[in-house]
């Protein structure tokens, strides 16, 4: 209805139309939580920012992982130079009766045409061994004593099998050799008896039936070198001429005497890292006993009997002629096949902690990933964006928990070193997020997430059979709850509710 003016009156006020929300108005779905005017950001920015940043912080966690390796080769240095000063790795091989022999030549002459090694019928090895850790700075390693005795007998009759005539045999020139790793380590030694006679043993390296090649913990062969004092890992069948340490007597034999002639020593070793005993009796019998806190077995088989205890230990090998691939009389030398027949005893202090950072930042990309994701959703839910240097910061915290773990566990057990490290990670990363959103349920949030990440990384690095099961089942867990999450958010990143 139209309404005249009064004349010379005001006009009524136009009547507006009712407010609406127009296109141009601020979209209700977001609204900064704070005033100004910083561009939003949309979520595939975002996430493409977090690939790309989690990717550029490899480069420190690379770092690091140089580092822990460094260490990790320093550590084996520094076991070197003590093993050099104290005594290295023994391997005791013997004894061994050798006899030349003589050929006819072109001219119908007698010459010495090689040497027939004669080894034992039985061996009855014991050794007594005691341990005792040694340090260098904040690197440890395991030396030893021990009190060792060989016994058994020679048979005459195995000198048959090499097709020599018993006349050629020169019994006047035979000798007796007993191979052991390093020399040096011999501290006292009796003379070794030989039927009713005692022989005095004087050190040499000049017979080539031995080779000081031991066992590690990775089934591979250490050889410890008497000249340069380097160990060196090589493989089955990568084997140099170098001789280990042997100590040899001369010895008369009458080889119509008897048919078996018994033998026994008795020496007082030093050693480190590993003991280990060749079973070269037809009938061997090894057994090793002492006090070692960590104590492992290897060689060519694993003990019959054996018993581990807090600080002591005992073990018992078994072993027949048909086990090894060398008989008990041969022509010439099988040092190779000798040494690669031993039992051994490690005795290596249980430095495990560069294996397990190692294991550990192998992990680091989940971790930041799943870290970035828990603060992109926080982002979303309290509506308070995050700048690209905050979430930087929050990536270089996470990278800072390995050098922490490193630095930590070289000083204590890998356990208590994690969950230092692990705390110091989740409070300082919680501590920020609380002043960077304003939101303590946010805060706390966060702080349970990476609880839960390194805890499951920890159980990872504790188990060995089942870790790839487990790492499996957590990841397919953790992926099916981002995405659950990620259904209540729009392509621009928002919230819907």
């Amino acid at each position: 209805m139209n309404q005249n003016p009064p004349p010379g009156g005001t006009p009524p006020p136009i009547p507006r139309p009712p407010h609406h929300p127009s296109s141009t108005s601020i979209p209700p779905q977001f609204v900064p939580a704070h005033t100004g005017t910083a561009p939003r950001q949309s979520i595939s920015l975002k996430i493409l920012f977090i690939v790309l940043l989690s990717l550029l912080l490899l480069i420190p966690d690379m770092i690091i992982y140089s580092l822990n390796d460094e260490r990790a080769d320093r550590q084996k240095e520094t076991t070197q130079e003590i093993s050099k000063s104290w005594s290295g790795p023994q391997l005791l091989s013997g004894p061994i009766i050798s006899i030349p022999y003589i050929t006819k030549n072109n001219r119908n002459k007698d010459s010495i045409g090689g040497t027939i090694r004669l080894l034992p019928a039985t061996l009855n090895a014991c050794a007594d061994i005691k341990s005792q850790t040694l340090s260098r700075s904040i690197y440890e390693t395991t030396v030893y004593n021990a009190d060792v005795t060989l016994n058994g007998e020679f048979d005459m009759h195995a000198l048959k099998t090499t097709g020599i005539p018993v006349d050629r045999m020169l019994f006047s020139k035979a000798y007796v050799t007993v191979g052991i790793g390093d020399l040096k380590g011999v501290e006292t030694i009796n003379p070794i008896k030989i039927g009713q006679t005692e022989y005095t043993l004087d050190g040499t390296s000049d017979e080539d039936v031995y080779v000081n090649v031991t066992f590690n913990n990775n089934t591979d062969y250490t050889k410890f070198s008497q000249t340069e004092y380097e160990v060196e890992v090589v493989d089955i069948d990568d084997y140099t001429s170098s001789t280990s340490g042997c100590m040899q007597a001369s010895i008369s034999i009458d080889s119509t005497a008897s048919a078996t002639i018994p033998y026994s020593i008795i020496m007082h070793i030093r050693g480190s890292q590993s003991l280990g005993v060749t079973p070269i009796g037809a009938e061997s019998t090894i057994s090793m006993a002492g006090i070692c806190k960590s104590p492992s077995f290897s060689g060519m088989v694993i003990p019959t009997e054996r018993n581990i205890e807090a600080d002591s230990f005992s073990a018992k090998w078994i072993v027949n002629s048909i086990n090894r691939d060398y008989p008990q009389s041969f022509i010439g030398d099988k040092p190779y096949k000798i040494s690669r027949s031993a039992v051994v005893t490690n005795m290596l202090v249980p430095v495990d902690r560069y294996q397990k950072t190692s294991r550990a930042m192998k992990y680091a990309i989940i971790v930041v990933l799943l870290t970035f994701i828990s603060v992109l959703f926080a982002e979303i839910i309290v509506k308070h964006p995050i700048n690209m240097f905050q979430y930087l910061l929050i990536g270089l915290a996470l990278i800072l928990f390995y050098s922490l773990l490193l630095s930590l566990s070289e000083h204590m057990q890998f356990g208590l070193s994690y969950l230092i490290a692990a705390i110091m990670t989740i409070g300082l990363i919680s501590i920020y997020m609380l002043g960077v959103v304003q939101s303590r349920r946010v805060s706390i949030t966060i702080g349970i997430v990476l609880s839960i990440i390194y805890t499951f990384i920890y159980v990872l690095l504790c188990l060995e059979t089942y870790a790839l099961l487990t790492g499996s089942i957590g990841l397919f867990i953790a992926l099916a709850t981002i995405m659950y999450a990620s259904l209540k958010i729009n392509n621009k990143g928002y919230r819907l509710q």
